[in-house]
């Protein structure tokens, strides 16, 4: 699959060779790390590149992308999956052979280091989340510690994922090159036409509050902690509601809890958004309520549609978010201090506007052009110096 995500713009053409690319996401989808990689492979076709786009397994929902069919069928992957997913990804390399193999994520690297003999591609592994606990017992950590060295270069969004890597004996190269996003449909949005948009949609007047969440309904970003924080606030007689934009499958669980609550109808369950920069144009302020990321994506989405954001202390998120001036970073993930933060904020219309025209400003270092031109370098490098 080649990527073309926005209207053609005129190709830059490649400072040096151009390079082929070959990037293996880990699902069929336009979200999250995927978006990343078909933004980034879109940015590095306009330098005169040749990137191609293949999946591991299905979307979250079970569906693919037109054009992007997935190696393998199940939603999850176990071992006989993995397998199966190297072994049709060297046939599709001996097809099709190509300068570089970035994995994007752990399962794909897993994949990438089974399916690649050694002296083909360069391969790449760009590291997305840290690993858990449970990775540095001796048995896992062998495992990683026999996948990081099948490659030949690392990417990480913080130092903190570069460490990670260290840590496993990788003596290679490791970049740190931050997440990013396209800016141009996030900073075309009008605010004041987002919110009236939105707040028709889901039946919200002008004069109360509106606050939002994006993301996937996962344990990994713990979608209930917004619940809770609607709840303490309308428990302070603040008349605040709440738009989840995300599908996943705590859903039913969510619905369920809100009810639990008392929140129940002061919630609207938008689903899956294409168009999530009209939700975040839209809101007053986003929550980010994250147990695990690395440099959460939500974050540069929110800076460059000019929503502040209150976030927990996770991941890389205070490499995006300077506190007091484009959002609030929290030193806890406690709901009632979330919901205390975000009170004031709320209390605080000329903060949130300041912040909005702050994030504006900032959000060109997080634009996947800028992202691209880096990747592109690095890769030149490193393929010369084979």
């Amino acid at each position: 699959m080649r990527s073309r995500l926005t209207a053609p713009a005129p190709e830059q053409p490649a400072a040096n060779a151009p390079i082929s690319v070959l990037h293996l996401l880990s699902r069929s989808q336009q979200r999250g790390s995927e978006l990343v990689a078909l933004e980034l492979a879109d940015e590095l076709d306009r330098r005169g590149h040749r990137n191609r786009l293949v999946a591991l397994a299905p979307a979250i929902d079970g569906g693919h992308e037109p054009g992007l069919v997935p190696l393998v069928r199940s939603r999850g992957v176990g071992p006989v999956g993995l397998v199966s997913a190297a072994w049709r990804l060297r046939r599709t390399l001996a097809e099709d052979p190509v300068d570089v193999v970035l994995a994007h994520g752990g399962w794909t690297a897993e994949v990438t280091a089974m399916a690649v003999p050694r002296g083909g591609p360069l391969l790449v592994w760009q590291r997305i989340l840290g690993f858990p606990d449970k990775v540095w017992g001796p048995v896992r950590r062998r495992w990683w510690r026999a996948i990081a060295s099948r490659f030949d270069a690392g990417v990480a969004l913080t130092d903190d994922l570069a460490d990670e890597l260290r840590r496993l004996g990788f003596s290679g190269p490791v970049w740190i090159i931050p997440n990013s996003r396209k800016p141009e449909r996030f900073l075309a949005v009008d605010r004041a036409t987002a919110a009236a948009r939105l707040r028709t949609e889901v039946g919200v007047p002008a004069d109360v509050p509106l606050i939002g969440f994006v993301g996937h309904l996962v344990r990994q970003k713990r979608p209930e902690r917004a619940l809770e924080v609607l709840a303490h606030l309308r428990a302070q007689h603040r008349p605040t509601h709440l738009v989840v934009a995300g599908s996943g499958p705590l859903r039913s669980d969510l619905e369920a809890r809100a009810e639990r609550l008392g929140v129940a109808e002061a919630v609207a369950f938008l689903g899956h958004r294409s168009d999530v920069e009209w939700v975040l144009g839209g809101v007053d302020l986003v929550l980010l309520t994250s147990e695990a990321e690395g440099i959460p994506g939500v974050a540069i989405e929110a800076l460059m549609a000019g929503c502040p954001m209150v976030t927990v202390p996770v991941g890389g998120v205070a490499e995006v978010l300077e506190h007091g001036v484009t959002g609030l970073v929290l030193e806890r993930d406690e709901p009632a201090e979330m919901a205390a933060a975000a009170g004031a904020l709320l209390d605080d219309d000329r903060m949130r506007a300041t912040m909005s025209r702050n994030g504006r400003l900032r959000a060109d270092r997080f634009a996947a052009s800028v992202t691209a031109a880096v990747y592109a370098e690095r890769l030149t490098d490193a393929l010369a110096d084979r």
